[in-house]
């Protein structure tokens, strides 16, 4: 690496440390002050709280490393601006492509790390930290001191069966208020629908106790007499409490092979998927954020100009990256309608400013 190189990464990396570690400071105060009551009031242990702040910081840490990194190459152009070493790099017949090739590369490898702890470490520290918090600071538990129940929770696991089930209790491996309805996928009606009280997961089945049958006609109504059971067992009904919880959660709480792994399942199940397919090309193209927003900062802040001209130019790109995230949010919410295909709705707001910056990155010459 030249020696040019090298002091730029170091010019340019340590703003965007101090800047990540000011806006985590920043975040983390904040959360801890809107949870103070519930800290004191239900006496959450202090080793609590730390382990709580500690699952927090990947979290955290992907939502601020975008703006760490603009604002430090901001800091960096400006800084270069003001004391006229542009000047100098281009008299001494350097192109601006040349001059960014350590903004380049820092930016790519925050992409990766990026993608590697929003995939590797986010799904298990995030859950954890909610867990803590729902568990320890706010006390979001029944009366048997488990942890509360999801609710509603519907799922497809084959082509001629859907569950329902009110409540669903991770921890314990069990279900209430349950409903499956069985499907003639050559009649395409209801042939079965089947009622219990609650089920146990016992490792491979689901036990169902106090269990009603009914058989359906083609015209919607009951055949014959319903049949009761005090416990069942359907080997055909083999969902998993895992498949259950990735139902029910957050797509940030899954990594991106069970995100796709989930797409695939109900896609078998010619279910709509629109919204996850988006989440999961949105999982590919959010690490490229502190990137693209870098990239912004160079047609502007690169090119030789008088301390007025940058100061209007340091304006300028902050309305360039306030468009580039409102351009960005209409493309998830236009993919998750089914309006955009998904990959353009999670990656229209890159491709176009990343575009537009390499196509006016010439004018940084002069």
């Amino acid at each position: 690496m030249k020696v040019l190189d090298r002091y730029l990464l170091r010019e340019l990396f340590l703003p965007v440390l101090y800047c990540t570690l000011a806006l985590l400071f920043l975040i983390l105060i904040s959360d801890l002050f809107n949870h103070l009551d519930d800290i004191l009031r239900n006496q959450t242990r202090m080793t609590i709280v730390l382990r709580y702040y500690v699952s927090l910081v990947p979290f955290l840490l992907m939502q601020v490393l975008p703006w760490a990194a603009w604002l430090g190459t901001l800091f960096l152009l400006v800084n270069f601006g003001f004391h006229n070493e542009f000047t100098a790099m281009k008299v001494a017949g350097l192109k601006i492509t040349t001059i960014i090739r350590p903004i380049f590369f820092l930016g790519f490898l925050l992409g990766i790390a990026s993608f590697l702890i929003s995939d590797r470490i986010l799904p298990s520290t995030y859950r954890t930290a909610q867990d803590l918090r729902e568990d320890f600071i706010e006390k979001k538990k029944d009366s048997t001191g488990q942890k509360v129940a999801l609710q509603n929770i519907t799922y497809s696991s084959s082509k001629n069966q859907l569950y329902f089930f009110r409540t669903f209790s991770p921890s314990r491996g069990m279900v209430e208020d349950v409903i499956v309805l069985w499907f003639d996928e050559e009649a395409q009606r209801t042939r079965q629908k089947t009622i219990a009280s609650r089920g146990k997961w016992n490792g491979t089945t689901w036990e169902f106790d106090r269990v009603t049958e009914y058989q359906i006609d083609s015209r919607g109504q009951v055949l014959g007499e319903p049949r009761h059971f005090p416990k069942k067992i359907y080997p055909e009904i083999d969902v998993s409490p895992k498949e259950l919880i990735n139902a029910a959660s957050e797509s940030v709480f899954l990594s991106y092979r069970d995100l796709k792994q989930m797409i695939r399942n109900l896609q078998k199940n010619e279910v709509r998927v629109d919204s996850e397919k988006v989440d999961l090309h949105h999982r590919l193209a959010a690490p490229w954020q502190a990137l693209v927003m870098m990239l912004t900062t160079i047609p502007l802040l690169g090119k030789t100009a008088t301390r007025k001209v940058i100061a209007f130019n340091v304006l300028f790109c902050v309305a360039i990256v306030f468009a580039y995230h409102v351009i960005g949010a209409i493309g998830l919410a236009l993919g998750k309608s089914g309006q955009f295909f998904p990959f353009l709705g999670a990656w229209i707001g890159n491709i176009l400013f990343a575009a537009g910056a390499v196509a006016t990155l010439e004018k940084a010459n002069y």
